[in-house]
């Protein structure tokens, strides 16, 4: 019989709780608050962080400044055209940025 291993030298067998975006339950809420706030400027913030805490890839973050300078750069140049487009487009953007902010750190289950 094989003499059993010790779980601590090997973190394969131990078990790693996966990283939290929210440090506290009101903080979900707070980050969600930035895109609505900002109006897109900076929804590119909360997903920064959750890129340096390794919540989200970088790419996920990557998105996200591009479509903050994408606003930015619109809002520098102020294009003539339709501007219901972009208005839609960037609520659009908003919205989708809120939710998945509000998405980062899954709801726990309270476990009776």
């Amino acid at each position: 019989m094989p003499a059993p291993t010790n779980p601590t030298a090997d973190n394969r067998l131990g078990y790693t709780a996966p990283p939290r975006m929210y440090r506290a339950p009101w903080q979900r809420y707070a980050w969600a608050a930035v895109p609505l706030a900002s109006i897109s400027a900076l929804a590119f913030v909360p997903f920064i962080v959750a890129w340096r805490r390794r919540v989200v890839p970088a790419w996920v973050a990557g998105l996200y400044v591009l479509g903050s300078l994408f606003w930015w750069t619109l809002a520098v140049i102020k294009p003539d055209g339709p501007d219901a487009l972009l208005t839609w487009a960037l609520r659009a953007f908003i919205a989708t940025a809120t939710i998945h902010i509000l998405l980062l750190d899954p709801i726990k289950r309270q476990v009776k």
